[in-house]
């Protein structure tokens, strides 16, 4: 429930010109709260977020994408966060204020047929030296690059994070080294 300060406020922006038009220059949840306090309504940044959970609980979905699309640095950023204020926003502000759709590619027909997206040397090598970075920073996976036996348990530890490598970006890796007493991902480490 509500604290009746921030009804209040909610309310009040639906009828206060001056106060629906203090709202178009802020662009986070944050500043939302902070605002509420300057003119006087004692809301905290917990009970704001509660209040916008529960507005989007009984939102549709359209509204649900429209709110979470909007573009924080535009003038309608605000108006789209809670029911009561997406009635003051203009007819023609539909798409306007709104960020790009997102392209989820996961949710894109695949075509079983088709060949998957083969990398070039040139990404592949980039996600190596992305992956010895990330490797470097995490104890416990440089140990478990350490102790692989082989070239594909490297590789599979490489997957496992995100990067996208094969033998022949191992190998690429290899000639580079001097060292030849230890496997190839030994001299991506100091120790």
């Amino acid at each position: 429930m509500a604290s009746a300060d921030l009804e209040r406020f909610v309310q009040s922006v639906v009828d206060d010109h001056g106060l629906a038009t203090g709202i178009k220059t802020l662009g986070s949840h944050y500043d939302v709260v902070a605002y509420a306090n300057i003119r006087g309504f004692a809301i905290t940044l917990a009970e704001w977020g509660r209040y916008v959970a529960m507005d989007s609980l009984q939102a549709s979905d359209d509204a649900i994408v429209l709110a979470l699309r909007a573009d924080p640095s535009h003038w309608s950023w605000a108006f789209r966060q809670v029911s009561r204020w997406r009635v003051l926003l203009m007819d023609g502000a539909g798409q306007d204020g709104l960020l790009g759709p997102a392209d989820f590619a996961v949710s894109k027909a695949v075509d079983q047929s088709s060949e998957p997206v083969k990398l070039t040397d040139e990404q592949m090598d980039a996600a190596l030296a992305d992956f010895i970075a990330s490797v470097r920073h995490q104890p416990d996976l440089k140990e478990r690059v350490k102790s692989a036996r082989n070239q594909d348990e490297v590789i599979a530890l490489a997957a496992e994070q995100g990067f996208t490598i094969d033998s022949l970006t191992l190998l690429r890796s290899w000639s580079t080294v001097k060292d030849f007493s230890k496997p190839t991902w030994f001299g991506w480490f100091d120790d």
